[in-house]
C-alpha cells in the first residue's frame, strides 16, 4: 500500500511541473510588461519549423563604454549580460547599462538577460548581444513579406517580472 502511494505521488508531482512549465510561459502574456525594440529582419526557411525571421535589434550592438563589470569578461561569447533598458521619446526601448550581475532597476527600466562579447565596430569597442528571440517563426509563405519591410520594423516583447521573455508582435514602424 505504501509503495502504491509513492507512485500516486510522484505521477502527481510529475503532472504539476508539466504544468509548471507551460504555465511559466503562458502567464508571461498576463503578468509581462510590454516593450518595443527597432529592429531589421531577414527572411530564411527552416525545413522543419517553416518560415522564420531573423532579428537584429538596435539594442544587440552596444558600446564597451556602457558594461559595468570587468571588460576582460567579455572575451568570450558566454558571458552573461543583464541589459538594463529605458524607453526613448520615440516609445522604443534604448541600452542604458549593461551588467555582468542583474541590478536593482527602478519602475520605468526593464531587464533582458542575454549572452554578449567584445567586437570591433567602425571605431569603437562594441559588445554583440544575443537575447535568444533573435528567430521569430512566422505564418507559411509571410516571411518575404517582412523581409521586403525590413527596412522600418518594430518588434513587441513581453517581459515577465521573473525574467522570462517572449516576442509577441513584429510588423512595420
Amino acid at each position: 500500500m505504501n509503495r502504491k502511494k509513492s507512485w500516486i505521488i510522484a505521477a502527481i508531482l510529475q503532472v504539476i511541473f508539466l504544468l509548471l512549465i507551460a504555465g511559466s510561459f503562458y502567464s508571461i502574456d498576463y503578468f509581462g510588461k510590454e516593450i518595443k525594440i527597432k529592429t531589421v529582419p531577414v527572411d530564411p526557411k527552416d525545413i522543419l519549423y517553416g518560415d522564420y525571421v531573423t532579428l537584429r535589434f538596435d539594442i544587440s550592438t552596444v558600446p564597451v563604454s556602457k558594461w559595468k563589470g570587468e571588460t576582460h569578461l567579455l572575451t568570450s561569447r558566454q558571458q552573461t549580460a543583464f541589459v538594463v533598458l529605458e524607453e526613448n521619446k520615440e516609445g522604443y526601448y534604448e541600452v542604458h547599462s549593461v551588467h555582468p550581475d542583474k541590478p536593482a532597476v527602478n519602475d520605468d527600466q526593464v531587464i533582458l538577460k542575454g549572452k554578449a562579447e567584445r567586437t570591433w565596430g567602425d571605431t569603437i569597442e562594441q559588445m554583440q548581444i544575443h537575447y535568444g528571440i533573435e528567430r521569430y517563426y512566422v505564418e507559411e509563405n509571410t516571411g518575404k513579406t517582412l523581409e521586403q519591410q525590413a527596412s522600418d520594423m518594430a518588434v513587441t516583447v513581453r517581459i515577465a517580472s521573473w525574467g522570462a521573455y517572449k516576442i509577441t508582435d513584429i510588423k512595420p514602424r
